[in-house]
């Protein structure tokens, strides 16, 4: 099929990141055949993770075989790879330029990467024993002892983590890590029976937890709050609008910035790993169809 807009030795799209939802992105860019390159540092956030739970179709894979699968399935559809992080990209007149290739529309999956609590030795499981998310690891450790750490200076988020922990296990403890709760939590918290130490945490020897006290507790899983940051701050150079940790987009990925597209947990940090493949795809179609117009004579 011969192509409406076509280039020489340039391409459609740069998809910046190659976990699951750049990866998804460039699945349906590619299928809508257009000219796609991925840039991938191969450093995903869950790299550490033991396996990715709560996909559809894939049962529990370590993350590197997924998306060692997923990109010989992108690869199919003639995108291309390169091996890179991407540390600038450089605005011209036809679009943008990224490491040397002149590309019409920038896909940002670069994702988030996550701030453990500072408790020594909360690190040396991470991802394992030490895991952050109930929806992602919970199902795993079902009605057994858990504990919730949370993030110090923040307890209005480990109450609410250790209330959804909850649900998996009738034997849950919170531990603060020094913060004081307010009446109205421990009550929440006693509803849901959550037992509360609000001790400091002297260490994790993952999964167990020592108090300051000296007190050990052997949960079969720590989860723990974290605080996070986007991975790369290519979004704030282009000049989108970042808040609240994510890119600023809209329902189809598009960044304040014309011809810029923000998906996964780039632009929604809440986001599952199949939520950030679907959001991944959603925004391709828009990616896809803007394209169109241009291709068209339109504008952004």
């Amino acid at each position: 099929m011969r192509r409406i807009f076509s280039y020489i030795d340039h391409m459609d799209v740069a998809v910046i990141g190659g976990s699951l939802a750049g990866l998804q992105a460039a699945l349906t860019l590619g299928r809508a055949r257009r000219q796609v390159v991925v840039f991938d540092d191969g450093q995903p956030r869950n790299r550490p993770a033991e396996h990715v739970h709560n996909y559809l179709g894939a049962e529990d894979p370590a993350p590197g075989e997924l998306l060692a699968a997923g990109r010989r399935q992108v690869a199919a559809y003639g995108v291309e790879f390169r091996d890179a992080r991407v540390e600038d990209v450089t605005v011209d007149d036809e679009g943008f330029v990224v490491d040397g290739i002149s590309v019409r529309a920038i896909v940002l999956a670069t994702g988030l990467r996550d701030e453990l609590p500072d408790v020594p030795g909360v690190a040396d499981g991470w991802g394992r024993s030490v895991v952050a998310c109930p929806h992602c690891h919970g199902w795993e450790v079902r009605d057994q002892p858990l504990v919730q750490l949370g993030m110090r200076g923040a307890p209005d988020r480990s109450v609410a983590r250790a209330l959804l922990l909850s649900r998996w296990s009738e034997d849950v403890v919170l531990c603060t890590d020094g913060d004081e709760l307010s009446d109205a939590q421990q009550d929440r918290l006693a509803v849901a029976g959550v037992k509360v130490r609000t001790e400091r945490v002297a260490k994790v020897l993952a999964p167990k937890v020592e108090l300051e006290s000296g007190e050990v507790l052997a949960p079969a899983r720590l989860f723990v709050v974290v605080r996070q940051h986007q991975q790369s701050d290519l979004a704030e150079q282009l000049g989108c609008q970042v808040a609240e940790g994510a890119v600023v987009a809209d329902e189809g990925g598009r960044t304040t910035v014309p011809g810029v597209y923000a998906v996964g947990t780039t632009a929604a940090p809440a986001l599952l790993a199949i939520g950030a493949a679907g959001h991944a795809s959603t925004a391709a179609v828009a990616v896809h169809n803007d394209l169109l117009e241009l291709d068209l004579g339109g504008g952004w």
